[in-house]
């Protein structure tokens, strides 16, 4: 399980004070960015290389309010992989109380928008992830 903190900002507040829904896609996203990074593969990097990795499929379910300044901490899990695409969960934390579940999937394409295998340095690590995290 990988982990990630981040702080909420006040500009992701609406009148009401509480971080507005669409803020939590954005921390899931820059989540999902360090925890590729982690696993030694940079998203960057794939698209020098015309590899895209777009969402295909995102569920959030919001459990409790955040506020602006919190320190959250993403947890990110493989949740599936297959040859094409791969899940991940997650789980917002605001001081150990979960304030939010999530789950995204993901697919890859090449420079034409069509879907292609994983790539195979993108698989290693996914199965490498997901052995480790069985363990």
């Amino acid at each position: 399980m990988y982990k990630h903190t981040i702080r909420t900002r006040y500009s992701e507040t609406g009148q009401d004070g509480i971080i507005h829904h669409s803020s939590f896609v954005i921390y899931l996203e820059v989540a999902r960015l360090e925890f590729f990074k982690q696993l030694g593969c940079d998203i960057n990097e794939l698209e020098k290389k015309k590899i895209f990795c777009p969402v295909v499929d995102l569920s959030l379910n919001y459990l409790k309010p955040l506020r602006s300044l919190e320190d959250i901490i993403i947890q990110i899990s493989v949740e599936t992989f297959s040859k094409v695409r791969f899940s991940l969960s997650y789980q917002v934390l605001k001081e150990e109380l979960c304030v939010a579940t999530g789950s995204v999937s993901h697919c890859f394409l090449n420079e034409s928008f069509k879907p292609i295998p994983i790539p195979q340095e993108v698989l290693n690590h996914l199965l490498k992830k997901s052995r480790a995290m069985e363990s």
